[in-house]
């Protein structure tokens, strides 16, 4: 292996884009909740042509990681065999509802806004479990890697699992209104956002103190930017066009890099040692091409849309009858 392991970066850059594209699935998830009625246009606007775009970036990444990886593929899988369970199931629950809601005719019983609001359950589940195994896959709460096994009570009664859990949530919440532009709630963004940083910082520290290094100013900083600019109408465009959102994010993510190399599980693996070599390195950055080209059009095709479309700028109340569906 090289001094700079350029196939855990690759692959993990990858991992950013997917992780700040489902992000923003899980802040309109939200406010779905939250307030459907007013959340409705600039959510459904973004999330209606992503959602696909999420989920084919996810697969490319698994792709990957398996090249990246591939003596790992088992051992992970046995690991967290039953939170991958459910994390397909709660897939297939998102994926289901989003497509009823879009394209099947509705009935009192069965109506858009029920549909929408379970695929934001769906999508809020899927983000609760992705971080209780990212969180465990950093500091190896929970888990026996003698024995390939993770303990749920394990995890939670680690002192740092729930406040990080409960650090990303308010991130998210705090966030939401920026990407979406909604200007009602942007009092709120900045002292949410600040209060999640600080939350995440507590977390890392309960984890171990050495996941609180100088490295953790760059996201946190990266964070609070957004909120801070949305106060300004002058700069709250910039935060909330799509594409500098996007990117301030997955450069977020992809700054915590430190936390799971050279080691993942708090020291346990080495990831120089589980990363493949030979042959399988030239599969890994042919297959990663490939992929760049194909998801990136799709991507392209993505912004396109989300451009042209007449409730990306901000929130409004919902018509009478849903856009795209003429109630009988």
């Amino acid at each position: 292996m090289s001094t700079i392991n350029w196939l855990f970066y690759v692959n993990f850059a990858i991992f950013s884009v997917f992780l700040a594209l489902f992000i923003t699935e899980l802040m309109g998830a939200v406010l779905l909740l939250v307030d459907y009625e007013h959340a409705r246009k600039p959510v459904l606007a973004h999330v209606v042509p992503i959602w696909e775009v999420t989920g084919t970036f996810a697969a490319f990444w698994v792709v990957t990681a398996d090249f990246a990886y591939p003596s790992m593929l088992i051992p992970v899988a046995t690991l967290l065999a039953a939170y991958i369970v459910v994390f397909l199931i709660l897939i297939v629950a998102r994926n289901a509802s989003i497509s009823f809601a879009e394209y099947i005719v509705k009935h009192r019983w069965l109506d858009e806004k029920k549909l929408y609001q379970a695929y934001a359950i769906s999508t809020l589940g899927i983000g609760i479990v992705v971080v209780i195994i990212l969180s465990a896959i950093v500091s190896g709460a929970g888990v026996t890697l003698s024995t390939l096994s993770f303990s749920i009570v394990g995890w939670i009664t680690n002192p740092g699992s729930l406040p990080y859990l409960l650090g990303v949530l308010v991130i998210g919440v705090a966030l939401a209104p920026v990407f979406y532009g909604i200007e009602g709630l942007r009092r709120w963004t900045l002292p949410l956002a600040s209060l999640g940083v600080g939350i995440e910082g507590a977390a890392l520290y309960l984890f171990s103190p050495s996941f609180l290094s100088s490295w953790f100013l760059v996201p946190a900083v990266l964070t609070v930017l957004p909120a801070l600019f949305f106060q300004f109408p002058k700069f709250a465009p910039i935060v909330t066009n799509k594409i500098v959102f996007g990117a301030v994010a997955a450069l977020i993510i992809f700054s915590q890099t430190y936390l799971v190399y050279p080691t993942a599980f708090h020291g346990g693996i080495k990831v120089d040692s589980v990363t493949t070599q030979g042959p399988m390195v030239g599969a890994f950055l042919v297959l990663t091409a490939v992929g760049i080209v194909v998801v990136g059009g799709l991507m392209v095709l993505y912004l396109v849309v989300v451009t042209r479309s007449p409730g990306r700028a901000t929130a409004t109340p919902s018509p009478s009858v849903p856009t795209g569906v003429q109630h009988p």
